[in-house]
Order: structure tokens, then sequence, then C-alpha cells
């Protein structure tokens, strides 16, 4: 999931002290048990119920998780590893931050897991790992605004003349959500939008700030100014947006061109229960059982393939899974070498 910041430079500095903090977690004995690390709440409430829980009855293994940041996992994935001393086995993660602890994972994990191509969303094996979960950033805004309009695309989110009102976008740490959907309001095609114009995203941006009630760093800030009426209009995390739907708010959701928010399964080296970690992923995506449980517990899509196959034509418009081609992905790469810039570049004009 993307909820993190892209700094990462110094890293190393600071695992001796991460280490010490967050003490060292007893390691998992024998072939019974398997560590898996998510960012816990509901998220790992519908995985523990509806997905592990089944794995554990198929084959006796328990799977235990550890609720982290991202930002607490990249830090102790690399401190663990440089410690030697590697305490987790699956990790939950942003494609841009597996490719910055790189060195630290397990690769061709499709292949040892066993994971048949034709269980998987197309393009869901990588190297570093296999796509878990599917949300997205769309444009919400409250139908009971605008008198009746509606807003079909981040253009019409950036233009405060026809659409006047308060917003709210994120500021949790990942700024590329926001500038993908500037420049795209801007004109600039999906596929042009790498290398990063940050001039012509920030002038963009200029236009909308006075607008911008709240920049909100949790899924809960994002919700609770939509239900107080603080913001009518804004880019909110698709879990989020669909529980506050879920809720009946009046909200309109805006899939084309949201930014995707994928997380990838990824296997740590030396982790102390390697073989049951492919064990677990070979389950997650051999059957579609639970799945759709998972969903109605966390607003996250998996990337099962049989389960969105599964998705009731009713209900397919509620599903962050079902939009991927309308959706734009980030360049992992590139925001991954230009990682130091990008949080420069933001943090110089959000502060102003």
């Amino acid at each position: 999931m993307r909820r993190q910041t892209l700094a990462f430079k110094g890293i190393g500095a600071v695992c001796v002290a991460v280490l010490a903090l967050f003490g060292s977690v007893a390691q998992a004995q024998g072939a019974g048990e398997v560590v898996v690390v998510t960012g816990g709440g509901l998220f790992e409430r519908g995985i523990r119920e509806n997905i592990a829980a089944a794995f554990t009855k198929s084959t006796g293994v328990n799977v235990r998780f550890v609720a982290s940041s991202p930002g607490e996992r990249a830090v102790k994935t690399k401190a663990m590893n440089e410690a030697k001393r590697v305490e987790w086995d699956i990790v939950l993660t942003s494609e841009t931050q597996a490719k910055l602890l790189n060195d630290y994972l397990l690769k061709d994990v499709c292949a040892l897991a066993k994971v048949a191509p034709d269980s998987i969303v197309a393009g869901g094996c990588k190297p570093f790992g296999t796509l878990g979960v599917i949300g997205g950033l769309p444009l919400v805004h409250r139908t009971d605004a605008f008198g009746g309009k509606r807003m079909g695309s981040w253009a019409d989110f950036f233009n405060v003349a026809a659409f006047p009102g308060p917003r709210a976008l994120p500021n949790y740490g990942s700024p590329m959500v926001v500038l993908m959907s500037a420049l795209q309001a801007d004109g600039v095609p999906k596929d042009k939008l790498f290398p990063i114009d940050f001039d012509r995203a920030f002038k963009v941006l200029d236009r909308v700030k006075p607008q911008v009630a709240v920049w909100w760093k949790s899924g809960d800030q994002s919700q609770q100014v939509f239900r107080s009426k603080e913001a009518i209009a804004g880019q909110l995390w698709s879990g989020r947006a669909l529980d506050l739907v879920s809720e009946n708010m009046p909200l309109h959701v805006v899939w084309d061109g949201a930014p995707t928010d994928e997380a990838y399964w990824v296997v740590l080296k030396g982790g102390p229960n390697g073989a049951n970690a492919l064990r677990f992923l070979n389950h997650f995506y051999a059957s579609s059982e639970g799945h759709m449980a998972f969903y109605n517990t966390s607003k996250w899509d998996s990337g099962n393939r049989a389960y969105l196959k599964s998705i009731p034509d009713a209900d397919r418009g509620k599903h962050p899974g079902l939009f991927l081609d309308r959706m734009v992905s980030e360049d992992s790469d590139w925001t991954a070498a230009n990682a130091p810039e990008i949080n420069r570049r933001w943090n110089e004009w959000i502060s102003r």
C-alpha cells in the first residue's frame, strides 16, 4: 500500500535504533508458523478471518500477524537484514518501496510458490513479489454540491470556477498521487506523465491550493472532513471512499485517471519460515474462497483473478480491481530513483 514516505536516504543510520525500539520479536519455531506484516486494522482482520484461517485449517500452519506502518516496515526490513536477524517472512508493500528494498527480497516468488499464471491478475507476478491487493485514489465529491453537477475528470476538480468549494487532498508522504492528478488536469496523457514535470504540476496545484481546506494525513481524517462537510470534493483512498458510500453518503466516485494503490506480497530473504511463506502465497491465489469476505471487511480487492471474475454484475462499480484499465500507474522505477527530489520539491511547495 502506498501510505508511506518516499524518503529512503540515510536509512542505515537508524537501523540500530529501530531494532532497539521494536525489540526482538520471538523467532518463529519449527514449521508451524509464518509471520505476515501488514498495516493492521480492518485489513489485517479481513485477511486473518477469511483467508489466513482457511490456510491454517488446511495446512496446520499458524499465521502470526504483525502490524506496522509502511515507513517502519521499510526501516526494519533493512535493519533486520543488516543485523542478520530476520524475524518476518512476508511483508505487504508498494512497488516503489519493494524496489528500494530489492536486495533484501526473495526473487521470482511466483515460480517458487507455484502460483499458476491464470490465478493472478495479468502482470501481477513481479521479480520482487506478487500483487496482493488493489485499490486506488479516485476523485470523489458530494452529489449534493455544485447544484447537482458532477465532476468527470481531474480537469473538473481543478476548475474552481465551475466547481467552487472546499477540497481535501492527501499529504501522507506520497506526493506522486497529487502530482499525477494535477498533470492529467492540465492535459497530460496517462502514458506521458513520467518523467514528472514539476513546474507544470505545481502551476496547476497553485490554482486549487486556496480551496484546499484539509491536507489529510490519515484515512480516518479524510473521511471525517467529508462527514462534517469541511470538504465537498477531494481525493481519497478508494477503501475510505467506498466506506462512505456504504454509509449512504451522497458521494460520486470517479475512477478515470485515479492513481492506483497496489500492494505486493514480498518474501524476505533469510526469514524464519521461508517454506511456509511460499505455501501461504500459493494458498492466496489457488482459491477465491474468502476473498469476497475480505473485500467486505476491508474494501480492498485482491489480486486473485478468480475472485475478480466472480464479482456480481450489480456490484462491479464498487471494486477498484475492475478499473485498473481506467486508472493510472506510477512509474516506480522513476519514483524510486528520484525520491529525494520529489520530496524536496513537494515540501518546498506545500510549506509556502
